[in-house]
């Protein structure tokens, strides 16, 4: 009885070895379908019921659904550099492990810019930071209240402080400094100054035009008042639009700022740029933007004049005058900006600042003014 037990015992066994091995593919599927994906790097499918992550991966990777979320070699790599070069950044991230191996090619360090002073001065703290940053392979981060993400369709990243970080500070102020194109990229870097300078990002200028496009209620608003200062004079379209920016206010009222050299463009000069363009230029009509629009009233009284009368806010002030097609610019970098943004041709006065001052001495004209505006 003993040997027949055995006996059935033993080829029960051998059945469900036997069964095992001929549907060992299809136990195998199962097992395969319900287990987490992993390949050689560790790469794993992972299920996400959280907005807030599902939000901030879609635009760090794109291979997003509404169920699962693929998180990539690269991307765990790139959430592992991201928080160790940011701490708290990604305290919510899918991504809480270090045990991931990350590949030195892939790493970017960051930079961002003390931002300092009004429009013009912040458009140049902008495309320079971003010039920099494209040269040395950088990742550029500015602060979220940042006054540029409000008023511009800027792409840089808002990020919380930084670790590993050296600072560059500038020496002069409206020059090219060569040393801020040699800085260690094995550091991240905080750049304090104006950087007041075509040379910073001569090399990423179609993309900083691209940059700083103003949003669309700006755009709006600007173009609707440009309209209405042509239908008012009964300007036609076949006319060649010139912005002029007078810049006057602290450069002529201040004794502190002209005994340092500022000063401010006269009449003369402004009536010869425009006899320039109308010796050059079929139909030329002037829009005036200013701090003193009363003194350009009071001096410019031709049929071909107009003048920005609306108290607006100086982007929008700006964005109206973008919409020409020239510039005859005074002093300042809020006038620099419009003859930049507009291209075109561009006058400037070439008696800034006054010679043998304090701010001449810091000052280097060829490398703050493009070599293709026409000094005067």
């Amino acid at each position: 009885m003993k040997k027949v037990l055995l006996l059935i015992l033993t080829s029960g066994a051998c059945i469900i070895v036997y069964s095992f091995i001929i549907y060992w593919d299809t136990i195998y599927g199962v097992i395969k379908v319900n287990l987490p994906k992993l390949d050689q790097f560790g790469s794993r499918e992972l299920t996400t019921t959280s907005n807030s992550n599902q939000g901030s991966l879609r635009s760090i990777d794109q291979s997003v659904t509404t169920e699962k979320t693929i998180v990539s070699t690269k991307l765990l790599n790139k959430l592992y550099l991201e928080k160790s070069l940011m701490p708290g950044n990604f305290t919510n991230s899918l991504v809480t492990s270090t045990h991931f191996p990350v590949r030195e090619n892939l790493a970017k360090n960051y930079i961002t810019i003390t931002f300092q002073g009004r429009l013009g001065n912040l458009l140049f703290e902008y495309a320079s930071l971003y010039g920099i940053a494209e040269h040395h392979n950088m990742i550029p981060v500015i602060e979220g209240g940042c006054h540029l993400k409000k008023v511009l369709k800027i792409s840089a990243t808002s990020g919380q402080k930084l670790a590993n970080v050296k600072r560059y500070n500038e020496v002069k102020g409206c020059t090219f400094e060569k040393e801020a194109f040699n800085l260690d990229r094995k550091y991240n870097w905080i750049l304090n100054g104006y950087f007041q300078s075509w040379k910073y990002f001569v090399d990423s200028s179609e993309h900083i035009r691209k940059e700083l496009k103003f949003k669309d209620s700006i755009q709006h608003e600007a173009t609707n008042q440009f309209h209405k200062i042509l239908n008012l004079k009964g300007i036609s379209n076949t006319s060649t639009y010139v912005a002029v920016h007078v810049r006057r206010g602290d450069m002529v009222h201040s004794s502190v700022m002209t005994k340092y050299g500022y000063t401010s463009a006269d009449k003369r000069y402004i009536d010869d740029a425009m006899t320039s363009f109308q010796l050059n230029f079929s139909n030329p009509f002037f829009i005036f933007s200013s701090d003193d629009i009363s003194w350009c009233k009071t001096h410019f009284t031709k049929e071909n004049t107009a003048f920005i009368l609306q108290k607006n806010s100086p982007e929008v002030d700006m964005a109206i005058m973008t919409n020409c097609n020239h510039s005859i610019i005074t002093t300042g970098s809020y006038g620099w900006w419009i003859a930049w943004l507009i291209g075109g041709k561009t006058i400037y006065y070439k008696n800034y600042p006054v010679k043998g001052s304090e701010l001449d001495k810091v000052f280097n004209s060829e490398t703050y003014r493009p070599p293709s505006w026409i000094a005067l």
